[in-house]
């Protein structure tokens, strides 16, 4: 039997430091607000990151200029904060007026109960819109697909009244 393993044990010592750093760059995105707090989360994203020999150098970019001044009095908390973060000692922080990437808003999909059953077409509705169909169209595959969306359409606009 195969020994499932997390991510983090089989990454742990086979795959070079770089990438490493690049796998946890791709996270810090998403864990902006817990690595830099709420406040300043809603008003600045991380951009991109340049390696240099120095270290690394993070582009952020704020959603407006009277912003810039207060994240830029944070920036000694924040640059410690993403080193934490990171696991890096050497990094510089460019933070710049410019777009800001929110989060996904995408909301959870309904739970069962709530959501609308799926439109159930008989097979009589279904037959008579082909037979209505097939004499404007000479494809009958093309009639069939139409004549059940022709179904569907029916079903669901009496359904709504």
């Amino acid at each position: 039997m195969v020994d499932i393993k997390k991510p983090d044990e089989v990454l742990k010592g086979s795959v070079p430091y770089s990438l490493k750093i690049c796998l946890k760059l791709a996270e810090l995105e998403k864990q902006w607000q817990e690595v830099v707090g709420k406040a300043a989360a809603d008003r600045s994203s991380p951009v991109s990151c340049e390696f240099l020999e120095e270290g690394l150098v993070i582009l952020i970019h704020v959603d407006a200029p009277g912003v810039l001044p207060a994240l830029k009095s944070r920036k000694p908390l924040i640059s410690r904060s993403i080193s934490k973060y990171l696991g890096v000692k050497n990094i510089k922080l460019e933070i710049k007026v410019g777009k800001v990437k929110k989060p996904s808003s995408a909301k959870d999909p309904l739970p069962d109960h709530l959501r609308r059953p799926p439109v159930v077409i008989s097979e009589s509705s279904l037959q008579k819109n082909i037979k209505d169909l097939c004499c404007d169209i000479s494809d009958e595959e093309l009639a069939e697909s139409l004549a059940k969306l022709k179904t569907v359409i029916e079903k669901r606009n009496r359904r709504k009244k």
